[in-house]
């Protein structure tokens, strides 16, 4: 089927802020098909740098970083850049943890145990407009 006239072509990009290597690996395949993962970093300091460097649509941000934690790396981007779509991709479960993570303006917050079945959708949503809740925090 055609593109819709006036229907940009661009697949939205993203930098993954997360420390374990394997995840990282995992996020990048699933996110594949339909985005553009233009970095992947280890610690909040790279990430920041990442994001100054290469201004994406949108950063997958762990809470727990080495040198910068996810929740400042999340403060200094909505400050700097506030049409970044900043979305936790976490183990943290934590309704607190959960509700810091919006109040900062995070437009998502996705549980690492479903990364393959909703990161995809959790991003979509969020670049629409719409925030999203991982099904697993019940």
């Amino acid at each position: 089927m055609p593109a819709e006239q006036g229907k940009a072509t661009h697949r939205p990009s993203v930098v993954i802020a997360e420390d374990f290597v394997i995840l990282q690996e995992e996020i990048r395949r699933v996110l594949e098909p339909e985005f553009d993962v233009i970095a992947a970093v280890e610690d909040g300091r790279a990430a920041l740098e990442a994001i100054a460097a290469q201004r994406p649509d949108v950063l997958l941000v762990d809470v727990s970083l080495p040198g910068l934690g996810g929740f400042m790396v999340a403060e200094k981007v909505r400050k700097s850049d506030p049409d970044i779509a900043i979305l936790f991709v976490t183990a943290y479960a934590d309704p607190n943890y959960v509700a810091r993570g919006f109040e900062i303006g995070a437009k998502g917050w996705v549980l690492k145990g479903s990364i393959s079945t909703e990161l995809r959708t959790a991003i979509r949503t969020a670049l629409d407009g719409g925030l999203y809740r991982s099904r697993l925090l019940g």
